[in-house]
């Protein structure tokens, strides 16, 4: 198996039933924030650390865009919000009542108020997925997001790099390699 991705990403149906979840789930605050991690992470193609990262001044709702800390690197990236996204980040923030500080915060007796971990987001959506009878992991969303750009610009890594924010095309070659092989077959 390649060395670059051991677990396969979610695939379209996978992501439906993930929607399909959230939409029965209801409107409590652990929904509202499940549901903004969730865009964050299928509709922006964000790590986890970059989720855990997020300040409330890093989102620009009215602008449509986030200032996201990607992996090695020092300073941060302006990145485009898919309309979804906005909408949920913002019944979060009005749910939680976040107006300053790390925009997702722990909801654990142990840890009241301070920045959400990555554990506990793998946690959130572990059990979300594991509900839904889906064994892939909360990478899988990125996988997901790449390989959706990937076929949606016809192969052209140049283009979707500039939405994943990979550091070399040499990864980006892998998912290319893998829709076309998918195609192929």
């Amino acid at each position: 198996q390649d060395k670059k991705h051991k677990r396969d990403g979610l695939n379209d149906s996978e992501v439906q039933r993930v929607i399909e979840r959230l939409d029965d789930i209801g409107t409590g605050n652990k929904a509202t924030r499940l549901r903004g991690i969730f865009c964050l992470l299928a509709l922006q193609g964000l790590r986890q650390v970059e989720i855990t990262r997020l300040d409330v001044k890093d989102v620009d709702l009215v602008a449509k865009r986030a200032f996201i800390l990607g992996k090695g690197r020092d300073d941060k990236e302006a990145v485009d919000l898919h309309p979804q996204t906005v909408e949920a980040i913002r019944r979060y923030m009005k749910a939680y009542k976040v107006k300053d500080g790390a925009l997702f915060t722990s909801a654990s007796n142990n840890h009241v108020r301070g920045r959400l971990t990555t554990r506990a987001v793998r946690g959130m959506v572990k059990e979300l997925l594991t509900g839904l009878g889906i064994d892939k992991t909360t990478h899988g969303f990125r996988h997901y997001f790449t390989t959706t750009l990937v076929k949606q610009f016809k192969g052209n890594l140049l283009e979707v790099s500039q939405y994943t924010r990979h550091h070399s095309l040499e990864m980006l070659q892998v998912y290319y390699d893998r829709v076309k092989k998918e195609a192929d077959l």
